[in-house]
């Protein structure tokens, strides 16, 4: 798992190569209706098709970086996060009136939904590509034939695997379109599964265990085969290859500090060095010492011409720096917060220290407070600097100092002496956050003081997910004392001494672990959608003792379950200061199809999810992959 300077550059100029003609649109990332998908240039050779692979590897970055990442728009369906600019009317907080099959669902100031269906198909047409094109380049040896395919298939797989858990059945494509079509059908999520299975165990087998960082290899393969077997119900053989995957891959948890130790604003917030914060330092993330990662994005600095901003602490803190009306008072009712959005060189300057925070993803009750049951966890610990209360920012406006207010540099305070709130806004301005997770560096702010989260390598898969899906499977299948085992080696990585016995271990355990574990890399929505089906196929009762049946999912589902439990938002009277009540409904396990894209498929029909308009018109999806593989003739 080397990375090649040389090899890189290459790669990314490739990568660029292909993206030039898209760039000078804000609507780049907006391809054609899918009637259109049909590749400009047909790649025959070896360089074209390494273009195509880079053009898969770059988009995929698209999922976590930039300001509203798609991965927010996840989040915030799930019981973990939801959208916290309530100075606005248009994000989906209200998801019941703004989700729509004709709302603006791929715009930064509502939600990324449609992005998930567009930039899908991109990647599968770019991986389709590929495929289709391989046995046309002359002098191909057979074994980087199948390494190339083995790398077009996982693409393809790992965008059709959120495609089918985000909106259901949706039309399978296995090669490239070379002419326009106008009579896509959808077809069932069960059957493009069956199709992703295969291509996963052929990837799995031809792709090398060493790449460049960045690049596909062997262990994403085998990861994102775990998941199709789990989806699938092949419970043993998801535990055989995580593990192969855990055991004789050449991975390893972290268990202890290493690389390089970054410690940016001592004197207002200092880090005791632990594993916790040096496994997430973007400069640590690609390292070779570094045992655990297995994807990851590869964005920095010194790529300019590549380089995406994570934009993890302007995305994911609070709006505590930003100008306008002060949102934070000190208990004397003077404002608290320095709000300048210029450089002022404040003493205290927790803009560059935690980052120009606009909360577009705001954290729930139960991902900052109920699920952390250990007071020794590490990813909880203010004791180290990992995490931030807000009790541990301190008032900074500098007026406080010029006139000798006793309050500046001491704690904030929600409430006065007399019970009185201090905030203005307690949505969007007053929450804790992982901090170890969301701080990057920003060097580009130090001209225009804007620190958002620069570039930054960040993961897609890392071996701590290897083992939670290990213990998926093992409750799956009934051996609770080896999921529990599963879910506490994650434990004791992160210094916990509360460990969990079979009889403590549901699924809500393991989810609660991820939630712990993987907030901001994993698509949280997807992932519970995915468990969701696997309860109402093995018709296992969940921890609240509910059975789910397939066909009623979107009106009873285990991802509703948790989401109506737990997210203190949803349906709880919750209003914004526009006045949006937070609501969510049983059917959003699924997303609406555009309807730009069903009006586009003049000659077919691409079916529309329950409860959405439209949903009246479906035809019976295509139910068997031969018929779906003949449907693209």
């Amino acid at each position: 798992m080397k990375i090649t300077l040389y090899k890189t550059a290459r790669i990314l100029l490739l990568g660029i190569a292909v993206q030039l003609p898209l760039s000078c649109s804000k609507d780049w990332l907006k391809p054609d209706p899918l009637s259109f998908y049909e590749p400009a240039i047909t790649f025959t050779s070896r360089e074209g098709l390494e273009a195509a692979i880079t053009s898969c590897n770059r988009n995929l970055n698209y999922v976590w970086t930039g300001e509203g990442a798609p991965l927010l728009t996840d989040l915030l369906f799930s019981e973990v996060a939801v959208n916290g600019t309530t100075d606005k009317s248009g994000p989906a907080q209200d998801l019941n009136a703004m989700i729509t099959p004709t709302s603006n669902n791929n715009h930064v100031n509502t939600n990324k939904i449609n992005f998930f269906w567009y930039e899908g198909y991109k990647g599968i047409k770019y991986a389709n590509t590929i495929i289709s094109n391989l046995d046309r380049v002359p002098g191909l040896d057979s074994t980087l034939r199948n390494q190339m395919m083995g790398m077009a298939y996982f693409h393809r797989a790992f965008r059709y695997f959120w495609l089918v858990f985000e909106f259901g059945d949706v039309p399978l494509l296995t090669r490239e379109i070379t002419s326009p079509k106008f009579n896509f059908r959808s077809t069932k999520r069960e059957v493009i599964l069956q199709q992703l299975v295969s291509d996963m165990e052929f990837a799995v087998a031809h792709v090398p265990a060493a790449a460049d960082f960045g690049m596909v290899n062997k262990g994403a393969c085998q990861q994102l085969l775990i998941k199709c077997y789990l989806a699938t119900g092949a419970f043993d053989k998801a535990i055989a290859v995580a593990g192969t995957l855990i055991n004789s891959s050449g991975y390893s948890l972290m268990t202890a500090p290493f690389g390089a130790f970054e410690n940016p604003m001592p004197d207002i917030h200092n880090i005791t060095r632990n594993v916790i914060w040096d496994l997430h330092r973007a400069p640590n993330k690609s390292i070779a010492a570094n045992r655990e990662a297995i994807f990851n994005i590869i964005s920095r600095e010194d790529f300019a011409n590549s380089r995406q901003d994570m934009f993890t602490m302007r995305n994911a803190t609070p709006f505590i720096s930003g100008s306008g009306n002060q949102l934070i008072s000190t208990p004397s009712g003077k404002p608290g917060m320095s709000t300048s959005y210029k450089l002022t060189h404040d003493k205290i300057d927790l803009r560059k220290t935690y980052g120009r925070g606009v909360a577009i993803t705001r954290p729930t009750w139960y991902s900052t407070h109920t699920i952390w049951d250990d007071t020794s966890d590490l990813r909880h610990s203010t004791r180290t600097g990992n995490w931030v209360r807000m009790e541990d920012l301190v008032y900074n406006n500098p007026a406080l100092q010029a006139d000798g207010d006793p309050y500046y540099g001491q704690p904030l305070q929600k409430y006065n002496n007399d019970g009185k709130l201090l905030v203005t806004d307690t949505i969007r301005t007053w929450f804790d956050w992982p901090h170890y997770k969301l701080w990057v560096a920003s060097p580009r702010s130090e001209t225009v003081d804007n620190y958002n989260g620069g570039a930054g390598d960040w993961y897609i898969y890392r071996l701590a997910e290897t083992y939670l899906l290990r213990a998926e499977a093992h409750f799956w299948k009934g051996d609770l004392a080896a999921a529990a085992e599963d879910v506490n080696t994650i434990r004791r990585r992160a210094h916990c001494t509360k460990m969990y016995t079979a009889g403590e271990m549901t699924m809500g355990k393991i989810m609660d672990e991820r939630a712990r574990e993987l907030f901001y890399e994993e698509l949280r929505h997807m992932e519970l959608s995915r468990v969701s089906y696997i309860f109402a196929l093995s018709h296992k009762a969940d921890e609240f003792g509910k059975t789910y049946t397939v066909e009623e999912l979107s009106r009873s589902s285990y991802w509703y379950e948790r989401v109506s439990r737990y997210n203190n938002f949803y349906n709880k009277g919750v209003k914004t200061v526009y006045g949006a009540e937070f609501t969510a409904s049983p059917y959003h396990i699924l997303w609406p199809v555009p309807q730009s894209d069903i009006d586009a498929n003049r000659e077919g029909r691409l079916n529309q999810n329950f409860g959405y308009s439209g949903y009246e018109l479906n035809q019976p999806p295509i139910d068997n992959l031969q018929e779906a593989i003949d449907a693209q003739k």
